[in-house]
C-alpha cells in the first residue's frame, strides 16, 4: 500500500469577483497524500473504458437485481412509506420500465481515468515582496455557474511567486464556496491505511467506494489508490457478489481485466454456473488487450465455452486452476442433464 503522509498547510485567502475583494481569513486544513499509483500511468484507460463495446459488456455483466438496487440505504435520506396498488398488466409493465430506467441511473458507473498531472504553472515572480507575509494568499474567482475545473484559483507564496493553485488547493477553495454533498474539506480518516484495512476486513466495499466517489475526483491519485486497494481486497477474498448489481462492479471487472487478473473472477463465475458472464469477461479482455493470442483464434463468439477454453489455453496465467474449474462445471451440467433425462424416463415422457 502506498505510503501516506499528512501535510499541514496554513494559508490566508482573499476571494474576488470583478476585482472586488470579498473577504480574507486564515484557515488550517489537512491533506492526506500518497505516492503515485501506477495503475493507468502507462496507457490512458478512458478511450477504452468509454468505448461502446466495453460499456455494453460492463453494463451487461453488472446485472440489475431490483432488490439490491432499491434496497434501504443508510444515507440519511428520508424514506417514504411503501404503497400497495392494484394494477393492470399494462400498468405493471409501465412501472417495470420506470424501475429499469431508474436503476440504470443508479447503476451509472464512475469513470475510469488516468491519474492527473500535477499543476506547476508559474504566473510571475516578484522578489520585491519576498517576506512581506509569512503565509499564502489564495485568490479565487467565485463567478456563479463556473465548473470547478474551469474556476481560476491562484496562490501568492511568501517568496513572491504567483502561481496557479495545485489541485488540492483548488479543490479546497471550490468546496468552501460550492460544497458538494458528502465531500469534506478534510478527507475522512476512513481513507487512512489503518482504518481502511479494518473496514475492508468487514467487507464494506461498496461503502468505501461510494465514500471515495463523494470525496475525490476520479483522476485524483488518492481515488486511484483507494479503489485499487478495494479491488485487490475483493479479488483476494473473491467477494465479487458484494459488488454485483452496484455501480462499482463494472469498474472492478475493468480493473481486473486491465491488469490481467481475471482468473479468480472466472473461477467464481464458473462456480455460479455463469458461463455467459465468463465469455463476456473474455471478450472484455480481448477488447482491452488487442494483442492477446486468443483473439487471433477464430472462435464463434456465441460458443461461450469454446471462447473461454481459447483464453485458458493461450492467455491464462493460471491454466491448471481454470481447467479444473471448467471440468467441474461440465460435470455439473452433465449430471443435471442426466438427472432431467432420468426424470422424464420415470414419467414416461
Amino acid at each position: 500500500m502506498a505510503a501516506t503522509v499528512t501535510l499541514q498547510v496554513y494559508f490566508r485567502s482573499i476571494f474576488f469577483t470583478n476585482n472586488a475583494v470579498l473577504r480574507s481569513f486564515q484557515r488550517k486544513s489537512w491533506r492526506h497524500c500518497s505516492t503515485s499509483v501506477n495503475i493507468y500511468n502507462d496507457r490512458d484507460p478512458a478511450p477504452v473504458f468509454f468505448s461502446e463495446n466495453v460499456q455494453t459488456i460492463l453494463k451487461k455483466i453488472t446485472g440489475t437485481d431490483f432488490n439490491k438496487v432499491f434496497r434501504q440505504r443508510f444515507d440519511e435520506k428520508k424514506l417514504s412509506p411503501p404503497e400497495y396498488k392494484f394494477m393492470t398488466d399494462e400498468e405493471l409493465k409501465q412501472k417495470m420500465k420506470n424501475a429499469e430506467r431508474l436503476s440504470s441511473k443508479i447503476l451509472q458507473m464512475p469513470p475510469v481515468l488516468k491519474e492527473r498531472q500535477a499543476i506547476s504553472n508559474i504566473l510571475s515572480r516578484d522578489p520585491a515582496i519576498t517576506g512581506f507575509e509569512n503565509c499564502k494568499f489564495v485568490f479565487t474567482d467565485i463567478t456563479y455557474g463556473l465548473p470547478d475545473r474551469k474556476r481560476l484559483v491562484v496562490v501568492r507564496d511568501p517568496d513572491g511567486t504567483l502561481r496557479q493553485a495545485s489541485w488540492e488547493e483548488a479543490e479546497r477553495m471550490n468546496q468552501i464556496y460550492n460544497p458538494r454533498p458528502g465531500r469534506k474539506l478534510k478527507p475522512p480518516k476512513l481513507f487512512q491505511e489503518e482504518h481502511l484495512t479494518n473496514v475492508l476486513e468487514r467487507g464494506e466495499y461498496e461503502f468505501v467506494l461510494d465514500s471515495a466517489c463523494a470525496q475525490f475526483e476520479p483522476d485524483d491519485p488518492e481515488y486511484l489508490r483507494i479503489t485499487s486497494v478495494v479491488y485487490e481486497s475483493v479479488d483476494k477474498k473473491r467477494c465479487y457478489q458484494l459488488l454485483h448489481s452496484t455501480r462499482h462492479y463494472g469498474p472492478l471487472c475493468f480493473y481486473l481485466t486491465w491488469n490481467k487478473k481475471i482468473e479468480n473472477l472466472l473461477i467464481s463465475l464458473l462456480q455460479q454456473e455463469k458461463l455467459e458472464a465468463c465469455a463476456d469477461i473474455v471478450r472484455l479482455y480481448q477488447l482491452i488487450h488487442t494483442d492477446c493470442k486468443s483473439k487471433m483464434i477464430n472462435v464463434d463468439p456465441n460458443q461461450h465455452l469454446e471462447l473461454l477454453k481459447a483464453y485458458v489455453e493461450h492467455d491464462s496465467l493460471q491454466q491448471q486452476q481454470l481447467q479444473l474449474a471448467i471440468q467441474a462445471y461440465q460435470e455439473i451440467v452433465r449430471e443435471r442433464q442426466q438427472y432431467n433425462e432420468n426424470v422424464k424416463t420415470a414419467h414416461g415422457l
